[in-house]
């Protein structure tokens, strides 16, 4: 692993969805507006991207190589850039445009883009709205969930079925033909579940919760989903540090002077497999 950019961000973003990609990073500049670095080339100066009246709350780059999307959202706007023609703009002295595809939706949590990008859907707590990047409509308006929404994912080899997670501890599987629920996970934690992500080579679905567990499920035929494993994230790390260290005297020493001692759970903020052929082991 190695580092390739720090900044210093003008405000809290741990807890906020961020911009990232084989080829840009982008974060929330001053609130309103959003700095997009070249990973390829981080001597080039940042591209500013200026449209928001309010503060922008979840960002995401689209799938593509050429065009590169981003979305971006407020809750005055949503937003999609063609991030190299906002280049080839402000390289002719011109302001940066964008497509609004949203207007006045609320505060939303998150955004992502279909495979082919040629759908978005953004979260707010109560509802998703499946957008259109092209005809800037609002195709669909999801409901169901007990509690605020945390995420909404297409899934990479059917885009007409999307997986959202909720603080009501649930996943929801919804057909967007129909615009209805077919499968509905029990509940799986007694914290609230944050994000999802797809292993398309196995067919898996792995959720992330608020208390460091990992969950992945099978997806079989006719929305079928199975549970794989389970993973405590804070008792992977505690055996890898003890088979690192190669300390086990030491390890049980130290659990016995610290069994008195709070431990605080480390959410899932985000989950993340470079390569779409990785499966679970390797991830």
């Amino acid at each position: 692993m190695k580092e390739k950019l720090s900044l210093i961000c003008d405000r809290l973003l741990s807890h906020q969805q961020i911009a990232c990609c084989q080829s840009f990073f982008g974060i929330p500049h001053h609130g309103k507006d959003l700095l997009i670095y070249n990973i390829l080339d981080l001597q080039q100066k940042p591209l500013l991207l200026i449209g928001h009246h309010g503060v922008v709350s979840a960002m995401t780059f689209g799938n593509a190589m050429s065009p590169v999307l981003l979305c971006s959202a407020s809750a005055d706007y949503i937003i999609v850039w063609d991030v190299q023609k906002c280049q080839k703009q402000t390289q002719k002295g011109e302001l940066p445009t964008g497509k609004v595809i949203g207007t006045l939706l609320g505060k939303i949590i998150h955004l992502s883009f279909c495979f082919c990008d040629d759908r978005v859907a953004a979260c707010t707590e109560a509802a998703i709205y499946i957008l259109s990047p092209k005809t800037q409509e609002t195709l669909s308006r999801l409901t169901g969930h007990l509690g605020p929404l945390t995420s909404a994912e297409f899934c990479p080899w059917n885009e007409n079925v999307l997986i959202s997670t909720s603080e009501d501890r649930t996943f929801k599987v919804w057909d967007l033909n129909t615009e209805t629920v077919v499968y509905q996970s029990f509940v799986l934690s007694a914290f609230p579940l944050l994000n999802v992500m797809f292993l398309e080579s196995e067919r898996f679905l792995v959720v992330g919760s608020a208390d460091g567990q990992v969950f992945c499920y099978s997806i079989g035929d006719n929305h079928k989903f199975s549970p794989v494993t389970k993973m405590d994230l804070q008792k992977l790390e505690k055996r890898y540090k003890v088979q690192r260290h190669n300390m086990s005297h030491e390890a049980e020493v130290g659990e016995s002077s610290t069994e008195d001692k709070v431990e605080t759970s480390k959410p899932i903020l985000a989950l993340f497999c470079p390569l779409r052929n990785k499966n679970i082991h390797e991830m």
